[in-house]
C-alpha cells in the first residue's frame, strides 16, 4: 500500500498565478518514481501564499486524525517559505505544530545540501511528527527542494511506520535491529528506535483488501485505503482515462451527447441554384412596376420553360414558389402581395400588374448560390457536441457527405449488490422483512442515458465472491466499465474490493474520498485499461458520486476534452458556477467537505445564480433529496473561523443537469 503524501508549495507569486510552481512538481516525480513508484502516493498538493495561518491550518487539516481513520497525509513535504527574508514563515508556522520535532533529520538535509552547494547554509529547513504525520520543510526552488529530500529519501519510510507504531516498533525490525523496510536498500546499519529481538514475532498483515478465503473474525477494523481527497481523486480518475477512438457512422445513428472527431466539409453549395426567398414572381429589376406576360411558372423541384436559349425578356415575369430556382435572366423577385392580376386563360395566369410598392433590385429575395453554405467550407467543426436541439444533425445532413467521424461513446454496464435488494425493474410483490426496493440502478441507467451513453443492465448480483467475479469479467469483454452501487464499505460481505484486487487482478486506484456522502466510493482498473466504478449502496451516495466522478470520466471518453484549446477541464467535464446561496443556515462539517442536493436557477431579475436546498434532509439514504435537483452545493470544512454557511453567501455550484431561468 503506497503511503499518503501532502506536497505544499508555499509562494506568494504562485498562488496569484504570476509565476509558475515548479517545485512541487519535482517533488511529486522524485516520490512517485522512488521505490519503483509503488512506495509513495501523492494524494493532496496545494499552493498556498507566505501567510502563517493558512500554512498552518492546510497542515493541520492534513494531519488531522478522524475518528474511523489515520489521517490523510502520513508525510507533508512543505516547500518554500523556508528563507531568511521577513516574508519566509514556513518554519514559524509548522515547528509550533510538532508534537516531536525531529532535529537529526533535518541535520542530514542540511549536510547532504551543504556538499552541493554552500547557500544551503541560508535556507532554514525543519522536521518533526505532528500526532501521525511527518512533516519536512525543503527550500522553495526546484533543485533545492529535490536536493534536500533526496538526502533523507531512504529513512522516510521507516520515519512513517514508526510515527504511527503506538505497540512499540519490534514488529518494524529484523532479529538484528536493522528497518524491515531497509533491509535490500542498506542504507541503514541499526535504526535508534529499536534494539535487536530474537523473539519478534508479530504478524505485519499484506495486501489492502479483506482476503476473501478468511473467516470474518479476521477482517480488518480499520479501512486500509488513505483518504483521498475529492480533487484529487477525480484527477486520478481521469489520468486513468483517455478519449475513445473516433468511429465513422452514417447520420442515422449519430447520437446525442457524442462529439465530432474531424471537421465536416461540404461537398457541395447549398443552395446549388438561385432560389426564391419569397412566393412571387422572378422578375428583370430594370422592369420596375407595370403590366407584364405571365411566362409559365417554376416551383421547388420542377423546371420552368425559361431556358438557356430562351432566358426571360424584358415585359416577362415568370411565377416563382419559395425555394424555387429562379429562370435564367432574371435577377430578382416580386412578393405576390404587391402584384395584381389582370388576365387568366384556363385557370392559369396570364397578364398581372407589378404596383409601385413592388419595385425592387437586383439580388433582391434572391438566396445566392452558396449563400447558406459553401462548398469546400467547414460545416461542423471537430469538437463540436451533437444537442438534442438538432442544429448539428441538420447540418450534417446537408453537408453533402453520407458519413460521419464521431468519438464513439462508452458502453457502460450497472448492477447493484446485496442480498436485501429487490430488483424494480422486474414485476414484484410485498417487501419482506429486511429487504429493500433497488433504486440505484434504475437511477444510473437513467442518469447515463442523459449523457448519451449505451449501458448493460447487469441487473442485481447477490453477496457472493465468485457471483460478483464471474458478473463484472463477462461484463468487461463487451463494456469500457462497470458502475456498480454496494459492498465497498467495511461490512463482514462487502466483497467488491477484495474481488477487484484477489480475483480479477485489478488495481484499485483510491478506496475512499474525503467527502460527505459517498465517502467509500472507490475507483479501479484492470490490466486492460478499463474500469471499475463502485459506488456506496446509499442512494444519495451512489448519484453524488456518479455525478462528481463517473461522469466526468465518461465525458473525456467521449471525447469532450479534444479540440478544447485553452479551456479549463473542469468547464468541460464537471462544470460549476458561482452561486448566491439562498435559505436557512447551513453548519459544516468539521471533518469532510460535503455536497448537498439543490435547485440552481439564474434570476434575471437580479443577473445572479442562486441556489438552495431541495430538501431539508440530506441524509445519504433518502433518496428524495434527489428530486429536482440539478446542482450540488460545494461545501468546504468548517472552522472555528467558519463553522456555518449563511444565506447570501456565495458558494459553489456544480451543474448535474439543466439549471432553471426565472
Amino acid at each position: 500500500m503506497a503511503t499518503p503524501v501532502g506536497i505544499l508549495t508555499v509562494s506568494d507569486k504562485c498562488s496569484r498565478g504570476q509565476a509558475l510552481d515548479t517545485s512541487g512538481p519535482a517533488l511529486r516525480q522524485l516520490l512517485e518514481t522512488a521505490s519503483g513508484g509503488q512506495q509513495w502516493a501523492v494524494v493532496s498538493s496545494l499552493v498556498v501564499p507566505d501567510d502563517r495561518e493558512l500554512i498552518s491550518q492546510t497542515i493541520r487539516d492534513w494531519c488531522t486524525l478522524s475518528a474511523t481513520s489515520g489521517p490523510l497525509c502520513r508525510l507533508i513535504v512543505v516547500t518554500g517559505g523556508t528563507g531568511i527574508s521577513p516574508s519566509d514563515v514556513t518554519v514559524e508556522a509548522i515547528e509550533p505544530l510538532f508534537t516531536k520535532k525531529l532535529p537529526s533529520l533535518a541535520t542530514a538535509m542540511v549536510v547532504g545540501s551543504l556538499k552541493i552547494t554552500p547557500m544551503a547554509a541560508l535556507s532554514q529547513v525543519a522536521a518533526g511528527v505532528i500526532s501521525e504525520t511527518i512533516v519536512v520543510a525543503v527550500p522553495g526552488s526546484k533543485k533545492g527542494s529535490v536536493e534536500n529530500l533526496q538526502q533523507i529519501l531512504s529513512v522516510l519510510p521507516h520515519a512513517v511506520d514508526t510515527a504511527r507504531a503506538y505497540l512499540g516498533t519490534r514488529h518494524l525490525h529484523s532479529s538484528s535491529g536493522v528497518p524491515i523496510a531497509n533491509t535490500e536498500a542498506q542504507p541503514l546499519a541499526m535504526c535508534g528506535c529499536s534494539r535487536p529481538d530474537d523473539d519478534a514475532t508479530t504478524h505485519v498483515s499484506e495486501g489492502l483488501s479483506n482476503d476473501l478465503d478468511a473467516s470474518v473474525d479476521r477482517r480488518a477494523r480499520k479501512s486500509p485505503y488513505p483518504m483521498t481527497p475529492v480533487d484529487e481523486a477525480l484527477r486520478l480518475v481521469l489520468s486513468h482515462v483517455a478519449e475513445l477512438p473516433a468511429v465513422e457512422l452514417p447520420l442515422c445513428d449519430i447520437r446525442e451527447g457524442q462529439i465530432i472527431a474531424a471537421d465536416v466539409i461540404a461537398l457541395e453549395d447549398v443552395p446549388g441554384y438561385p432560389a426564391a426567398v419569397m412566393d412571387g414572381y422572378a422578375v428583370i429589376a430594370a422592369d420596375g412596376p407595370g403590366t407584364f406576360t405571365v411566362r409559365g411558372a417554376t416551383t421547388a423541384g420542377r423546371a420552368t420553360m425559361v431556358s438557356e436559349d430562351k432566358p426571360l425578356q424584358s415585359g416577362e415575369v415568370v411565377r416563382v414558389a419559395t425555394g424555387a430556382p429562379i429562370p435564367l435572366g432574371a435577377n430578382a423577385v416580386v412578393m405576390v402581395e404587391d402584384t395584381q392580376l389582370l388576365e387568366s386563360h384556363e385557370g392559369e395566369e396570364s397578364v398581372v400588374r407589378i404596383l409601385e410598392s413592388g419595385r425592387v433590385v437586383p439580388g433582391q429575395h434572391i438566396r445566392a448560390v452558396g449563400h447558406d453554405l459553401r462548398k469546400g467550407s467547414v460545416v461542423v467543426s471537430a469538437g463540436s457536441a451533437i444537442t438534442a436541439v438538432g442544429g448539428e444533425v441538420g447540418a450534417l445532413a446537408v453537408s453533402g457527405q453520407s458519413k460521419f467521424l464521431v468519438y464513439a461513446m462508452p458502453r457502460i454496464a450497472v448492477l447493484s449488490t446485496g442480498d436485501e435488494v429487490i430488483d424494480t425493474l422486474k414485476p414484484s410483490s410485498a417487501l419482506e422483512y429486511g429487504a429493500i426496493r433497488d433504486c440505484n440502478r434504475p437511477a444510473l441507467l437513467a442518469a447515463l442515458a442523459s449523457l448519451g451513453c449505451p449501458t448493460l443492465d447487469l441487473g442485481i448480483v447477490k453477496d457472493d465472491p465468485d457471483s460478483l467475479a464471474t458478473t463484472i469479467s463477462q461484463a468487461l469483454t463487451t463494456c469500457q466499465g462497470i458502475i456498480s452501487t454496494g459492498g465497498v464499505s467495511m461490512g463482514e460481505r462487502d466483497w467488491l474490493k477484495p474481488v477487484v484486487e484477489q480475483r480479477l487482478n485489478g488495481k484499485i486506484i483510491f478506496g475512499r474520498v474525503a467527502m460527505k456522502p459517498s465517502k467509500p466510493t472507490t475507483f479501479a482498473t484492470m490490466s486492460t485499461g478499463k474500469f471499475i466504478f463502485a459506488l456506496p449502496g446509499n442512494p444519495v451516495s451512489a448519484l453524488v458520486a456518479f455525478h462528481m466522478f463517473a461522469a466526468p470520466a465518461i465525458r473525456k471518453l467521449a471525447g469532450h476534452l479534444v479540440h478544447r484549446v485553452g479551456e479549463m477541464a473542469m468547464s468541460v467535464l464537471r462544470p460549476s458556477v458561482v452561486s448566491v446561496f439562498e435559505g436557512q443556515d447551513i453548519h459544516l462539517d468539521r471533518v469532510r467537505p460535503e455536497y448537498l442536493r439543490a435547485a440552481l436557477a439564474w434570476e434575471s431579475k437580479g443577473r445572479q445564480w442562486s441556489v438552495r436546498v431541495t430538501d431539508q434532509h440530506q441524509q445519504s439514504s433518502r433518496v428524495a433529496s434527489m428530486l429536482h435537483a440539478n446542482a450540488l452545493i460545494s461545501l468546504p470544512r468548517g472552522t472555528n473561523e467558519k463553522p456555518t454557511v449563511r444565506s447570501g453567501e456565495s458558494v459553489t455550484a456544480i451543474i448535474i443537469a439543466s439549471p432553471h431561468f426565472r
